[in-house]
């Protein structure tokens, strides 16, 4: 049985994904630590909670024993460092349980796409302000993650710009695999329960590298 600790549950993406969890694994839920003498809440569709500070090594290593996936589907908000996600891959390695060695999966970002010339569309005029910090910090993640030299195994699944959260579900989606020139994934969109579908595949079939997601 393969164990999953899914940081972000109760995000929106988090949430489709306990709706379409694959088959022949138990799913944890990471959720805040509360109230020390109430039990943890349980999201529909998890099979038990696990109690996740990200800034308490010792709870993260506790929330990561016999863990052998970890879907980062965290959604960092306001004005993050271009670090942040980096630093957080960084401690999600560091509470690894290493008689397992997890597989690492991220909620990518749509900053991350390559356009050509070596740029990046968090540096197209076209991104919102309002996400920058993301787009930036999501560009970071990526290059370092495909440029580890290490074991650690990762998978890094990008929806495009057009991330709909109430998006019309489909039931499929297409995977396309990562360029040197990404504008034309530009144009597609997604909703968050059919991205939700590619999670749960990667999950099931233990994906590694980059992805690209979108319907």
């Amino acid at each position: 049985m393969t164990d999953v600790l899914l940081l972000g549950a109760t995000g929106r993406t988090g949430g489709f994904l306990l709706n379409h969890r694959p088959a022949g694994i138990r799913l944890h839920a990471g959720v805040r630590p509360g109230d020390s003498t109430q039990p943890l809440p349980v999201p529909a569709h998890a099979d038990d909670s696990r109690a996740v500070d990200l800034d308490d090594p010792t709870r993260m290593r506790e929330a990561l024993t016999g863990i052998d996936i970890v879907v980062n589907a965290i959604r960092l908000r306001e004005q993050i460092p271009a670090r942040a996600l980096i630093d957080l891959h960084d401690r999600i390695l560091d509470a690894q349980d290493e008689s397992k060695i997890p597989l690492i999966v991220h909620v990518g970002g749509a900053g991350a796409l390559h356009t050509g010339n070596g740029r990046r569309f968090w540096q197209d005029p076209a991104f919102p302000t309002v996400t920058l910090p993301r787009g930036i910090a999501h560009a970071a993640l990526r290059d370092h993650l495909e440029s580890e030299t290490t074991p650690h195994r990762w998978a890094y699944l990008v929806p495009p710009p057009s991330y709909q959260p109430e998006g019309q579900f489909t039931g499929t989606y297409r995977r396309r695999q990562p360029a040197v020139d990404e504008r034309a994934f530009l144009q597609s969109s997604i909703s968050y329960e059919d991205f939700a579908l590619a999670l749960a595949d990667a999950i099931r079939d233990r994906w590694t590298g980059t992805h690209l997601i979108s319907a």
